[in-house]
């Protein structure tokens, strides 16, 4: 860059340091992003393995103890002992509905119930279930316990149920379901196109994972895998939980796309801010380097930048003062004076890059500060002016964008107070006023005058109603009337927006608190707005009601709790309540 003019210079190191900021911020963006997605899939998981274990647990201990009732029963051993085979069949299946109940005599002989491998049932244990295939449909799980007529062996009874996928879905239902029993695949809780898809090296792989396998496709579909080892004796039964990932994702790819939106637009205006900031700081240092050539040839009249307070301005009026020397004894000076003008130049270029280097650390509000500078410094008549006006309005409309995406995960508790909702109207309309009847619009206030106060954060809250009528001048571009009210309500306070405007579309209603979708023209909406103050909402435990009849108007009912957001801001209120108090009374 050395020989490289100031404007260029100027201009490299403002857009260099611009990409070194925006495109690693959003990189650990989107990266935060697409992580979130598989963590909250992680725990998803976490909590279906322990419902489902759980359950399986639970109904282990039910089915023995369903065995162990029906083989103490004294009628049972009875009939059994009596030969009455019919009586011992009725009283195992007394109060079955969906379960299996079991008879094997004392030789091994299934006399009711699935027939299942002998080896099978002699292995049965008392108190846990098995698990086993029987000669047809789907592998039962049972528990049997032993029948005896004082010590004579009189056979086995026992209560079981089929074991399939659909049964451990009803287990938890966040999650698909694939059961494995042994190697073999019993059934899934998928479409058919995604269960055509499965393979049984990749199943059998799933099955000896011992963490989370983040990414698996069946039929276009995304799912994060975990597999659960199921209790029990004989066959090893494995159920693979699949938590669908795929809708996650492709609102993360969304998020992504602005974000990378975002930083284009973001990079972009920086390299035309840079070029209209090393304009405006390389016109003075041009005059005076003009100024040098014309003194050079002998004119001493060139016309210098106006004398300001900076370092600029400092330059100018040495330079205006060496000027004059120079004028007075050019011929004995003429080399100190060459010498003395390099020196300067370079000690000003090297302040100035020190400080632009500084400067630009945070690239939205420093340049901000940066030209709001210029404005006040700069020549009020020159036609270059427009530039920087532009810059302005749409660095604000960038910091304005950025600012509100971030505002869902900000907490509030943290900033609250206790808030006179009533005077955070009147604020917003005093505000708002001027705007919304320049455009026709019939302004109306009804403030509860008995309305409690809440614990709050106010420039929250301030942000929410601000937008709301915002949105509802925007609405009446015709003129109409605006009515905003509260009212207490329960153990809750409510504020009410309320237009005559061209209402919403019954088709928008579901996604007007969506980010990025909007029914305003681009150049006037980005679909933030409504999204933010959900959030901003939401996180005061609150909620926002939205009535509206297209050609008629809407209505918007912001609820807000009485209860304080957190217990330590409570007892703050109310320790300065009992301070107040004492004082008055002393």
């Amino acid at each position: 860059m050395r020989g490289l003019p100031l404007r260029a210079k100027i201009f490299f190191l403002f857009a260099a340091t611009s990409l070194l900021i925006v495109v690693p911020a959003l990189l650990l963006i989107a990266r935060a992003v697409e992580r979130g997605v598989y963590e909250r899939a992680r725990d998803d998981l976490d909590g279906a393995m322990l419902s489902v274990q759980q359950a399986w647990d639970t109904h282990d201990l039910l089915l023995a103890e369903a065995a162990r009732a029906r083989a103490f029963d004294v009628d049972l051993a009875r009939a059994w002992q009596a030969g009455n085979v019919r009586k011992v069949q009725r009283i195992i299946q007394q109060g079955l509905e969906k379960d299996v109940a079991f008879i094997v005599d004392s030789t091994g002989r299934f006399i009711l119930g699935p027939e299942v491998d002998a080896g099978v049932v002699a292995g049965a244990g008392q108190g846990r279930t098995t698990i086993a295939f029987p000669a047809k449909g789907d592998p039962v799980r049972f528990a049997l316990e032993e029948v005896r007529a004082d010590t004579v062996l009189l056979g086995r009874v026992g209560v079981g149920t089929r074991v399939s996928a659909a049964s451990l879905k009803k287990l938890n239902r966040t999650t698909e379901v694939v059961l494995l029993v042994g190697d073999s695949l019993i059934g899934t809780t998928l479409s058919d196109t995604a269960e055509a898809a499965l393979s049984r090296t990749e199943l059998l792989a799933l099955k000896g994972s011992a963490a989370p396998v983040p990414r698996q496709i069946y039929a276009g579909q995304a799912y994060m895998a975990r597999p659960l080892n199921l209790a029990s004796r004989g066959l090893p039964a494995t159920a693979i939980l699949l938590r669908p990932i795929t809708q996650e994702l492709q609102v993360a790819s969304a998020i992504k796309s602005s974000l990378w939106g975002i930083g284009f637009a973001a990079l972009v205006l920086a390299l035309v801010l840079a070029a209209v900031i090393a304009r405006i700081v390389a016109r003075p240092t041009q005059a005076l380097a003009e100024a040098s050539a014309r003194m050079a040839r002998g004119d001493f009249a060139a016309p210098l930048p106006r004398a300001g307070t900076d370092e600029i301005g400092q330059l100018a009026r040495a330079f205006g003062e060496m000027r004059r020397a120079i004028a007075d004894r050019e011929g004995r000076l003429r080399s100190a004076q060459a010498e003395m003008i390099h020196r300067e130049k370079l000690a000003a270029m090297g302040r100035l890059v020190a400080q632009l280097s500084h400067e630009i650390n945070n690239p939205i509000y420093n340049i901000q500060n940066c030209l709001e500078a210029l404005e006040r410094r700069g020549d009020p008549n020159d036609p270059n002016r427009e530039f920087l006006t532009l810059a302005q309005e749409e660095l604000s409309r960038m910091a304005s964008l950025t600012r509100r995406l971030l505002d869902q995960s900000r907490p509030q508790s943290d900033a609250s107070s206790l808030l006179n909702l009533n005077a955070l109207v009147t604020r917003v309309l005093t505000l708002a006023g001027p705007e919304i009847k320049a455009r026709g619009v019939e302004l109306r206030a009804e403030l509860a005058p008995d309305l409690p106060n809440v614990v709050a954060h106010p420039e929250a809250i301030q942000q929410v109603l601000a937008n709301l009528v915002a949105n509802a001048s925007d609405a009446m571009p015709g003129g109409g009337r605006l009515r905003v009210s509260t009212r207490a309500v329960d153990e809750a306070v409510e504020v009410v927006v309320e237009d005559t405007g061209q209402g919403i579309a019954e088709r928008d209603l579901p996604h007007i608190f969506e980010a990025f979708y909007t029914t305003k023209p681009a150049v006037t909406g980005i679909g933030l707005g409504l999204f933010v103050s959900e959030g901003i909402i939401r996180g005061h435990r609150g909620r926002i009601d939205v009535e509206s009849t297209p050609g008629q108007g809407s209505r918007f009912i912001v609820r807000l709790p009485r209860e304080t957001l957190d217990e330590s801001l409570s007892d703050a209120h109310q320790d300065a309540a009992a301070e107040a108090r004492e004082t008055a009374g002393v």
